[in-house]
């Protein structure tokens, strides 16, 4: 019985973060690093970084 509730709970709760996952209009992707993304990714920058050896990375989100 206990097992038969906890596959019972895993599967409901798979099945939640898919329903919710999928149903998103904007996904987006996080991109890191000192070069800029091609214009065709349609990214746009949201901030910067700083590493420890004190060199910048800019910060862009994507549409998935």
């Amino acid at each position: 019985m206990r097992v038969l509730l906890t596959v019972l709970f895993s599967l409901v709760a798979c099945v939640t973060v898919l329903a919710t996952g999928s149903k998103s209009s904007e996904r987006f992707t996080i991109h890191i690093g000192s070069r800029m993304p091609p214009i065709e990714a349609k990214c746009f920058q949201t901030g910067e970084v700083q590493t420890d050896e004190g060199k910048r990375l800019k910060v862009f989100q994507c549409p998935a």
